[in-house]
């Protein structure tokens, strides 16, 4: 999704948040000397358009919110006298060096994140010696603080509304106040929690569940740390100190930009780059240098690599080279073989030491990578030992074309790094680009589906208002929460997550809800024809890579599950129909199994007999509970009893259920609530009791063949 579509979405949450009093943030009203009128009115007019807000213009112009970010973008407005954007920028640190500090005092002990001690060495620092250790302890809390400061609105709305502008506009700027003292500590405090923002939204996430707008790219992200490698009035020197201060941190790339850079076009800002690489890796133990490396991602670790090997005495090199991967992630190891192998390509290496390095990676694991840079090395050197060579053969010869295809595709690397390079120049470029914002405005009124650079791959242009559903929730009692995302389904038609979310929540007005996912889900499938006029071979980016598409599917998934429950198969049929060829596969498992329920309750054997080829044992329960009930129609009983009894093995209280012997009792439900895994299946086993009970009671003797294999199952668990 674009950055500056997910920072207004944020902006326009924040900014209801702030008139509701779900968070409070002070209005920042130094920046009014500052601050453009005309263009202030400008944003704000667009922003109560684009996300109809209700709040009048005058009421977002004294927002804080609002205030802070466009002050930020300001900072990289060349229409602005240096002296203003000192004075902006004063006003932004100072107010969000405060935010730090408050979530710095608020943040729980250690102890309330992991066990004992030991922990914390395994699971943060395995790699560090003794005498590093120390050091390596008294930085947890700074790797948990950055954890904290994304776990809480409070604390991640200005960081993602101006933090990377600011911290980028401090960097282009800190040779004014040098890298030492005060002014680079503020820097590095600000930098570091930026640059670790496409990292942490994924954490944050994955551990607590909570989804934090993802507004920075791997490359936008990089912005602070790339600011100041342009700047050419700090030294590599300096720049190198600062990044040997702050790899403490494992959850920042702290080599992407300069290892990226070093892919430049330009003469003097590749050699820069390289400069900074080689004084990294001169002034890092192995210890933390591995460190930072593991905590980068394998692009950063190829790029740097690439470049070590290139540019020192191999001999003397090796030994730290063998050091370093043994160090390294296993999951880096055999892509860093082959950037070595590319490397010793390229700079025509002595063919004794090329040798030794073959024996070397004899003791590896086999693996493509592994025999690719061990044969595309051989090939090269026309060394005897062609031991990887071997694995390359087809009909037990070689084909001319098989290194030139294996080199270029060794070499990938250099040219994902090139494109992340240019990525950071564009970005960089259109720092505090406001028209760039008024174009985002126009277009974020009407919902459409958007591609990047042109890619088959498209995204639902509407960002999940996340932030603000959780604020309902957590500030008001769940009566007047309901109320509330209620009274946002309204305003925000095309958010589908406020519909998704009301499924979720326990409403006496369970009817509207339902009206309301039959309107939502209708149009959510009409959208689909903006797919078809986009691309031909235009597909959905998968749930898990974009939240939006995950709300978008969600909906559509749920008001086919209703249309189907309200026995309306030809609409279900129509609506499955018209979405699934722009389905990822990736998510296609609960569209399907609803095609299967459609197929098997009309009668549609035909299409059934075809879908029932591409079920297995992983396949989704419905679609097993779906085969099992075709098996039994057609009196194959055996293998009916064998999927029936695969699912019980899953959901031990299925058929229990659907005989309607037993269900949940409330504590079952609270329990599920909590997390309890055992309790979670027994709602899950009511689910799917309750879609098939119909579908079995109507087969001759299903009832009692349910029975039957209860009894088959009870013998053997």
């Amino acid at each position: 999704m674009d950055r500056e579509t997910v920072k207004l979405t944020l902006l326009a949450e924040a900014l209801e948040m702030n008139w509701n009093s779900y968070t409070v943030f002070e209005p920042l009203g130094e920046l009014d000397a500052f601050i453009d009128r005309n263009k202030a009115v400008k944003l704000a007019e667009a922003l109560k358009s684009g996300f109809t807000l209700e709040e009048s213009v005058e009421e977002i112009l004294d927002d804080g919110f609002f205030r802070g970010y466009l002050a930020g973008m300001m900072l990289h407005d060349d229409s602005l006298s240096l002296e203003s954007k000192e004075e902006i920028a004063r006003i932004l640190e100072d107010n969000l060096l405060s935010v730090l500090k408050s979530a710095d005092e608020s943040l729980p002990s250690v102890d309330k994140f992991y066990g004992g001690p030991g922990d914390y060495n395994k699971r943060f620092f395995p790699l560090f010696e003794d005498k590093d250790r120390a050091r390596s302890k008294s930085s947890l809390r700074e790797n948990l603080s950055l954890f904290w400061y994304y776990s809480k609105d409070s604390y991640y709305i200005p960081l993602i509304l101006w933090g990377n502008e600011l911290a980028s506009f401090l960097s282009k700027n800190v040779h004014k106040q040098g890298l030492n003292g005060e002014a680079a500590e503020k820097l590095k405090k600000i930098m570091v929690t930026v640059e670790a923002s496409y990292a942490m939204s994924d954490a944050v996430a994955s551990i607590v569940g909570f989804q934090v707008p993802k507004a920075e790219s791997d490359t936008s992200s990089q912005l602070p740390m790339f600011s100041l490698i342009m700047n050419k009035n700090v030294s590599t020197e300096e720049i190198v100190e600062l990044i040997k201060s702050i790899t403490q941190y494992s959850v920042v790339n702290l080599m992407y930009a300069p290892v990226a850079m070093t892919r430049s076009d330009i003469a003097e800002e590749r050699e820069r780059a390289r400069e900074i690489v080689f004084r990294v890796f001169d002034s890092l133990e192995d210890s933390i240098l591995a460190f930072v490396l593991n905590g980068a991602d394998e692009l950063t670790i190829n790029g740097f690599l690439y470049q070590i090997v290139l540019q020192y005495d191999f001999p003397k090199l090796f030994d730290r080279l063998k050091s370093l991967l043994e160090m390294l992630n296993a999951e880096f190891a055999d892509a860093a073989l082959l950037a070595i192998a590319s490397a010793l390509i390229e700079k025509k290496e002595m063919k004794e030491n090329v040798e030794s390095f073959i024996e070397y990676m004899k003791a590896f694991k086999y693996s493509f990578g592994l025999v690719t840079a061990g044969f595309l090395l051989s090939r090269k050197y026309e060394l005897e030992d062609d031991s990887f060579s071997t694995e390359i053969k087809r009909d037990g010869k070689l084909d001319e074309s098989d290194y030139d295809l294996l080199l270029g595709l060794a070499r990938d690397f250099l040219d994902d790094l090139e494109v992340a390079y240019q990525e950071m120049v564009s970005e960089y470029d259109h720092l505090g680009d406001l028209e760039d914002v008024f174009e985002e405005l126009e277009e974020i009124t009407e919902p459409c589906f958007v591609s990047a650079d042109g890619s088959e791959e498209v995204e639902y242009s509407r960002v999940p208002m996340y932030t603000l559903i959780n604020a309902v929730m957590r500030s008001n009692d769940l009566d007047d929460a309901i109320e509330a995302i209620e009274n946002y389904c309204d305003r925000y038609i095309f958010n589908f997550e406020f519909v998704n979310t009301l499924l979720f929540l326990p409403t006496k007005r369970m009817d509207q809800v339902m009206q309301r996912l039959l309107f939502s889900g209708e149009m959510a499938v009409d959208f689909v024809d903006d797919i078809a006029d986009l691309e031909d071979e235009a597909y959905l980016t998968s749930k898990e890579e974009s939240p939006s598409n995950r709300e978008y599917l969600d909906l559509i998934e749920k008001y086919v599950e209703k249309l189907i429950d309200d026995k309306n198969y030809k609409e279900a049929s129509r609506a499955i129909k018209t979405v699934n060829p722009y389905v990822n596969p990736e998510d296609m498992d609960n569209l399907f199994s609803s095609e299967m329920i459609v197929c098997w309750r009309t009668k549609d054997f035909e299409n059934l007999r075809i879908m029932l080829e591409a079920i297995d044992e992983e396949s989704d329960p419905k679609a097993l509970i779906v085969k099992a009930l075709m098996n039994y129609f057609n009196k194959e009983v055996d293998a009916a009893e064998g999927i029936i009894i695969g699912i019980l093995q899953e959901f031990p209280d299925f058929i229990q259920y659907l005989l309607e012997n037993d269900e949940p009792d409330e504590e079952d439900f609270d329990r599920a609530d909590d997390g309890d895994v055992r309790s979670q299946k027994k709602i899950d086993a009511k689910l799917l009791a309750e879609e098939f009970r119909e579908d079995w009671f109507k087969l001759k003797g299903g009832k009692d063949w349910l029975k039957k294999v209860q009894r088959v199952f009870d013998e053997v668990s």
